[in-house]
C-alpha cells in the first residue's frame, strides 16, 4: 500500500492520525458509579436548584434585620432549624437557632453568627454591626435547574461526578471504552520469571502499553507476543478487525526482521510511517479492515512510551470525542543540555516545584534502550527540532506525564 514518504513531523503526524480517527458513533447509558474515567456522550444539565433552598451558611440565629433595630437588638429565642427539617416560620420579634446548611425559617432574612451574640434575662444579645443579610446561601445561587454543567467529551472525574450528583443526575449517556488489542512482537521476548536464554530479553513493552490504556479508561486486550513470522503476524492481524484500535511493538523498523510494517502494508493500509522525533522515528499508523485503526509502535521501550503519550493517547482521546491536545507547561532547566539539531526530541525528566515556579531536570541516560531514568521520569523536556539544547536557567517546555511536582 502507498503512504505518505519521508518522515513528518509531530505535528504533521498527529494531524494526520487525528484526520483518519472516527468518533465512535454509538453511546451507552451508566449510572454514576461507572461513570467515573468515561467521555460524556451529551450535554449534562442541572436537574434542581443549588442550593435547593435558602439556608443558612453557619451556626448562629435567624432574624429578621427589622426586628433587630426595633427591639433594641434584643431578642427572644423561640426554637430551632436544624439540616433536614422543613423551613418552620419566624415569629416576628423572636429569633430562632439555626445550624450551618439549615433551610431560612420564613420571614428570617439575616444570620447572627453564634460567636457574636451574649444571653441575658432569657433573650439573644446581638451586636449593633449585625448586617442585613448576612451569613445567607440563597436558592440557585451556585446553579440553576437547567445549566449545562458539562459538554459532550468531557472526560468525568470524581470532583465532575460528585457535582453531578449534587445537581440531581442519576445516570450519564457516555461513548464506549475503545477496545484496544496489545500486542509486543519479536522472537527474542520471554515473560519475567523465566530463565533467560542467550539472545533474549524481558518483555516489558506490551504490559506497559496495557497499563497505560487502562489508566485512561480504554477496554484493553492483551493480545499476547507475536513471533517474528510473516505467517502468524498476518493470521494475527487479519484476525484483529473487531477491535477499535491495535497497537504492537517492534518490527516498525528497516531491518530484515522488522516485519511488522511489511505485513501491515499487505493487508491493511499505512497512512505514514516514520515522524521525525527522538526518541520514536519508525512509527506507523494506518487501518486495518473498515474501522480498525493500527499503530506499529518501535521495539525501544523508551521509544514505545514516548510515541504511545505523543500518538495513541490523543487518537484515543478524539475517538471518544474529547479535547487531544497535548499539554504542555512552562519550565526552568536544572541543567544544560547539548545536541546537534535534527529531530524534535524529548527528555526524560524529573519536574519539582520550587517557589510557585516548575523546574525540570534533563537526567542522564537518555538512550532509547535505557529504562532506569524511569525512576525519576515525571515528564519529558521538548527540545524543538532546529535548537542545540538549551542552559541552566532558559525556559524550557515540559510534558507531565503526573500531577506530582
Amino acid at each position: 500500500m502507498r503512504y505518505r514518504l519521508g518522515m513528518l513531523t509531530l505535528e504533521q503526524a498527529r494531524d494526520a492520525i487525528l484526520a483518519e480517527v472516527t468518533p465512535s458513533a454509538s453511546t451507552q447509558t451508566v449510572s454514576l458509579a461507572q461513570a467515573h474515567g468515561r467521555f460524556a456522550a451529551q450535554e449534562l444539565h442541572a436537574q434542581v436548584d443549588n442550593p435547593a433552598f435558602d439556608n443558612s451558611a453557619m451556626d448562629g440565629y435567624a432574624v429578621r434585620a427589622a426586628d433587630l433595630v426595633a427591639a433594641g437588638f434584643a431578642l427572644p429565642l423561640r426554637g430551632e432549624c436544624r439540616c433536614g427539617d422543613a423551613p418552620g416560620k419566624l415569629a416576628a420579634g423572636t429569633t430562632m437557632r439555626i445550624f450551618t446548611g439549615a433551610p431560612m425559617p420564613e420571614g428570617a432574612d439575616t444570620i447572627v453568627i453564634q460567636e457574636d451574640v451574649k444571653f441575658e434575662d432569657n433573650r439573644v444579645i446581638f451586636p449593633k454591626s449585625a448586617q442585613p443579610g448576612s451569613h445567607l446561601r440563597r436558592r440557585g445561587e451556585d446553579f440553576r435547574r437547567g445549566d449545562t454543567l458539562y459538554r459532550p467529551g468531557r472526560k468525568l472525574s470524581a470532583y465532575d461526578l460528585a457535582l453531578l450528583s449534587a445537581a440531581g443526575v442519576a445516570e450519564i449517556p457516555v461513548y464506549p471504552r475503545a477496545r484496544v488489542l496489545v500486542a509486543a512482537t519479536g522472537d527474542e521476548l520471554v515473560a519475567p520469571g523465566t530463565p533467560l536464554q542467550p539472545g533474549q530479553i524481558y518483555e516489558s513493552n506490551r504490559l506497559a502499553t496495557l497499563l497505560l490504556l487502562r489508566e485512561l479508561g480504554m477496554d484493553a486486550v492483551d493480545g499476547g507476543t507475536v513471533r517474528d513470522d510473516p505467517a502468524a503476524l498476518r493470521a494475527w492481524l487479519q484476525s484483529s478487525t473487531d477491535y477499535d484500535f491495535v497497537i504492537t511493538s517492534g518490527g516498525a523498523s528497516v531491518g530484515d526482521h522488522d516485519l511488522v510494517k511489511q505485513v501491515f502494508a499487505e493487508i491493511g493500509e499505512i497512512k505514514f510511517w516514520k515522524a521525525k522525533i527522538k526518541p520514536g522515528k519508525p512509527i506507523a499508523f494506518g487501518r486495518v479492515g473498515t474501522r480498525t485503526h493500527f499503530f506499529a509502535l518501535p521495539g525501544n521501550p523508551v521509544s514505545s512510551l514516548v510515541t504511545f503519550k505523543l500518538f495513541v493517547e490523543p487518537a484515543l482521546i478524539a475517538w471518544h470525542h474529547g479535547a487531544s491536545h497535548l499539554p504542555q507547561l512552562a519550565a526552568t532547566a536544572a541543567n544544560d543540555f547539548r545536541r546537534h539539531p535534527g529531530r524534535t526530541e524529548f527528555l526524560r525528566a524529573r519536574i519539582v516545584a520550587e517557589g510557585g515556579k516548575l523546574v525540570a531536570t534533563a537526567l542522564r541516560g537518555q538512550g532509547s534502550h535505557m529504562l532506569g531514568p524511569l525512576r525519576e521520569t515525571n515528564g519529558f523536556i521538548r527540545v524543538e527540532a532546529d535548537s542545540a539544547g538549551f542552559q541552566q536557567g532558559e525556559s524550557v517546555v515540559v510534558i507531565p506525564l503526573s500531577t506530582e511536582f
